[in-house]
């Protein structure tokens, strides 16, 4: 569902970008990633900043931002928010 982007050799991040639109319902997803135990740092309508081992910017575009060096967590991150933003993917 998401590709992997290395930001840059000697940033801590990475951005997962969406291989299909995604059309993100910001607060009912801010809902189900509070019950997944994600802690919110900071919501702007469009920007969603949560924290779960690592801070996680998600946008309301579907691009995620994870703020980690290790590509172990980058892969775990990826493969939960993959099964919580699935039913976003855009049908068309």
């Amino acid at each position: 569902m998401f590709s992997i982007v290395k930001t840059c050799q000697n940033c801590t991040s990475f951005a997962l970008i969406p291989n299909e639109k995604l059309e993100i319902k910001m607060e009912e997803l801010k809902d189900q990633l509070k019950g997944k135990m994600f802690k919110e740092r900071a919501y702007t309508g469009t920007v969603l900043s949560v924290e779960k081992e690592c801070k996680i910017n998600i946008y309301k575009s579907g691009k995620i931002v994870v703020f980690t060096k290790s590509d172990k967590l980058v892969n775990e991150v990826k493969e939960e928010l993959s099964s919580i933003l699935y039913v976003y993917m855009n049908s068309d």
